[in-house]
């Protein structure tokens, strides 16, 4: 009992959130381009480093996370673009991103921290590094047919992981409250990033549905793939496997409607998947920790 309604407060509070960060964007249409900044530049980088430093997570066990990351990628776009060739989308590339890339930090974090613990965030924290390498090199390519590998390297989440690694192999014990100020800014991080979402939302415009709703649906069909080849072959136990199941059924990720944009391939398309995928989410996602915890 205690369970489920750790699932539903923590449902109901990240997707309050994002629709107070939704009504206020439609009210007062701000510019939250500097807040957008400042969350990927400082406090997801923060979360990141606080994440990984702190946990008690087996270096074995990050890294199967990572390689069914991978897995799960993949799955999305291999079997995307077979199912889009099938009905005759072949040509509409964009929406292998929003079929392949989920949601996995502004949506993802509250709910693996509310239901999963610290513990399960380090998890989230590495699929959440892999995603954002892998949209921008191989998403990038999707789009553009070339890679982009200095736009992942420029990620500061993943410099921030990577600091934590290099500071836990060295065995460094920073002096007590030196990191305080990053676990206070790593705080900041999901509340903001819940706001910036509902932002991103608003300004989404739902386009020709058809297209839409096949990229949808195929963003949960392909995640099941995903999980029926990962799971069987890296024999996940325990939290490892609930925080992977968790992702593999994530909605998708916003940033996907950025790249299209900017690469002039149908963003208004790709926004609405990410619109019906988050609006399924609402759904799927309370029944799905239910299950997992």
């Amino acid at each position: 009992m205690d369970d489920l309604r750790t699932v539903l407060t923590s449902v109901f509070q990240v997707f309050a959130l994002i629709g107070f960060g939704w009504a206020y964007a439609r009210w007062r249409k701000p510019d939250l381009q500097g807040l957008l900044q400042l969350s990927m530049q400082l406090f997801i980088p923060c979360l990141a480093f606080v994440s990984i430093y702190d946990t008690r997570v087996a270096p074995s066990l990050l890294l199967t996370a990572g390689v069914c990351t991978v897995i799960q990628i993949g799955a999305g776009l291999l079997f995307g673009w077979g199912a889009l060739r099938l009905l005759g989308l072949g040509r509409r590339r964009e929406l292998l991103l929003p079929i392949s890339f989920v949601n996995a930090a502004n949506l993802a974090f509250p709910l693996v921290l509310a239901n999963f613990g610290q513990d399960g965030l380090s998890l989230g924290v590495v699929c959440y590094i892999v995603m954002s390498v892998l949209v921008y090199t191989a998403g990038v390519f999707i789009l553009h047919g070339g890679a982009r590998p200095t736009a992942a390297l420029r990620e500061p989440a993943l410099w921030g992981a990577l600091l934590a690694v290099v500071i836990r192999l060295l065995r460094i014990d920073p002096p007590a409250g030196v990191l305080d100020p990053a676990r206070l800014a790593a705080q900041a991080a999901v509340p903001v990033m819940l706001v910036l979402f509902g932002d991103s939302l608003s300004r989404a415009r739902m386009a020709d549905l058809r297209p839409s709703v096949t990229a949808a649906f195929l963003r949960y069909a392909t995640g099941a793939i995903g999980l029926a080849v990962a799971l069987p072959l890296l024999k996940p136990q325990g939290l490892t496997r609930q925080v992977l199941i968790f992702y593999a059924l994530l909605p998708s990720a916003m940033v996907t409607a950025l790249l299209a944009q900017r690469a002039g391939r149908d963003p208004e398309a790709v926004a609405s998947t990410v619109t019906l995928t988050t609006l399924a989410g609402l759904l799927i996602l309370p029944v799905l920790l239910a299950w997992l915890t």
